[in-house]
């Protein structure tokens, strides 16, 4: 019996490196989301607390009120292009999820139909067996009762 070859494993494995690759690309885009999520959390934070120390602080020169209010404003710029940048990971990702599971698709597909081969050959090689079996049967019954040669009987 010859053995089991599955003629599109170097498709397959492409396939396969292929999905993989799509999956980190989505881990490092995810990542890259949490990190500015946490980023513009710790904006968020640190002007309420900023907030809270001025306004516990008491009476503020006007100096001090300008520089507050630049500021706010650079808080501000900074915690919208955060924003933005979420905005466009947040596309981003829904992008890389469908390439993702397109990919694993394809993958599947591929395993499926290699299972499937290999169940085929593994039932032709099990009716190869059963012949082989059946005819070393037959081919005892008609060297007849003993079954022996020259040498004498053959032992089961």
């Amino acid at each position: 019996m010859k053995r089991f070859v599955f003629r599109l494993e170097s498709v397959l494995r492409w396939r396969r490196s292929r999905f993989e690759l799509e999956q980190n690309r989505l881990r490092e885009l995810t990542a890259e989301h949490d990190r500015i999520r946490l980023r513009l959390r710790a904006l968020e934070e640190e002007q309420h607390r900023q907030e809270s120390e001025l306004l516990s602080s008491g009476v503020l020169s006007g100096a001090e009120l300008a520089a507050l209010e630049a500021w706010r404003l650079r808080q501000r710029a900074e915690r919208e292009r955060c924003r933005r940048a979420l905005r466009e990971l947040e596309r981003g990702l829904a992008q890389q999820r469908e390439r993702m599971l397109e990919a694993r698709r394809q993958l599947r597909l591929l395993e499926t139909l290699k299972e499937r081969r290999y169940a085929e050959w593994e039932a032709e090689a099990t009716r190869e067996m059963e012949a082989l079996a059946a005819e070393c049967h037959l081919a005892r019954l008609r060297r007849g009762p003993g079954g022996g040669t020259k040498e004498g009987p053959v032992s089961s």
